[in-house]
């Protein structure tokens, strides 16, 4: 769960915990175990007013299944001034009898203060007008989307494996204009009367890194090719993604988390459906306005130093953690050439903090983000990336 230009006021976690006899929960992969987590959080800003959200994951070991069986994570989160935020993702290593991995995920928003900015890498950003609500508008999306992994080369005991990657995915988005004049009546942006798209999906997953939730060495690489075709979408669109990662640890202490990604989109391409930084996905350039970047391609880099600097492993075997990070940028459109390849990049740069409590694989991140045109707050089961 994202939370977004808030300061959080209050937050608890409640853990429970289901072991089956003789097992222990020092490295709970692999074991016998069933760990539940319950995150509820409150809240307030000036535009949404005051904000209550809970956030569940369930991560189910039983039957000696690595890295999980199955893995349960959804969140919640409404305010008073009507933001609604659900999403829901289930993730199965095996079916079918086979090891065929499958992630099913949900999602409902409305966002009675989305944000819309102009196209491009160098898009005006003006305090007063934010002040005043130009840039914003109200949004209402919807989705499903399933994804199927097979193994085409596996390395058990290395933990390396390279799977074949499919999938459908299935969306409606629909905006609507609250106010006038807005920085979306004035740009008239195709997608502007919402509508449906349905992609298939296909690529590769490569995955060698030595743990799932809480990496400490390793690499991982995604390709993914999605289109949607005109036939069965309100717009014919396809996109080109690729997420590299490499992870690093030094004295035992820190570990060094890097990620690379680079994303093209094309056809008739809805706004929404952009390469966009800062956005709600991977939230890249942590401290600008969410979509403050919007542009047909992409490319963003991230570093982030990580350590758990206090235990306590006869108390629930907590830990809390630390991290810094710095954020790196930008977007193109058609008026760009290989000459800006190399130029034109945003930076951010935060840190925040961590907590896990009975499973390693259980982390509540906080971090807050600083960039040229102010600070953001964002809250969070599990590490970025």
């Amino acid at each position: 769960m994202v939370v977004r230009f808030f300061v959080i006021v209050s937050l608890f976690v409640l853990m429970g915990i289901h072991l089956a006899q003789g097992q222990q929960a020092d490295s709970l992969e692999g074991s016998d175990a069933i760990v539940s987590a319950l995150v509820p959080a409150v809240g307030y800003t000036s535009s949404a007013g005051l904000i209550g959200g809970l956030a569940y994951n369930r991560y189910n070991y039983l039957g000696d299944i690595k890295p999980f069986k199955s893995y349960l994570k959804s969140s919640a989160l409404v305010s008073v001034k009507g933001l609604v935020e659900i999403n829901g993702s289930y993730d199965r290593t095996r079916n079918f009898g086979k090891p065929i991995r499958s992630v099913t995920s949900i999602y409902f928003r409305r966002f009675p203060k989305d944000n819309f900015f102009e196209k491009g890498n160098e898009s005006s950003f003006n305090s007063e007008r934010w002040e005043e609500g130009y840039y914003h508008f109200e949004s209402i999306s919807f989705g499903l989307d399933i994804d199927l992994r097979r193994p085409i080369f596996n390395e058990g005991e290395k933990k390396k494996r390279l799977d074949l990657m499919g999938g459908i995915e299935t969306s409606y988005y629909i905006p609507y204009i609250n106010k006038e004049p807005s920085s979306f009546s004035e740009a008239d942006p195709l997608g502007r009367q919402g509508g449906w798209l349905n992609f298939v999906k296909a690529g590769l997953d490569w995955e060698n890194r030595d743990r799932e939730f809480d990496p400490r060495r390793g690499n991982k690489a995604i390709f993914e090719l999605r289109y949607a075709p005109e036939l069965i979408s309100k717009y014919g669109m396809g996109s080109i993604y690729l997420d590299m990662r490499q992870y690093f640890q030094l004295f035992n202490q820190v570990k060094i988390a890097n990620r690379l990604e680079a994303r093209h989109a094309f056809g008739d391409v809805p706004y929404w459906e952009l390469s966009t930084m800062a956005d709600d996905a991977s939230n890249v350039l942590r401290g600008y306005a969410m979509n403050r970047f919007r542009g047909n391609s992409s490319v963003a880099y991230t570093l982030e130093l990580r350590s758990w600097v206090v235990r306590f492993p006869d108390f629930y075997k907590m830990k809390l953690g630390l991290q810094l990070f710095t954020d790196t940028g930008r977007v193109f459109t058609e008026e760009n050439d290989l000459n800006d390849l190399l130029k034109g990049y945003k930076k951010t740069v935060g840190f925040g903090g961590a907590l896990s409590v009975l499973s390693p694989d259980f982390v509540l991140r906080g971090d807050i983000g600083f960039s040229e045109e102010g600070s953001r707050i964002y809250v969070g089961v599990g590490y970025l990336f």
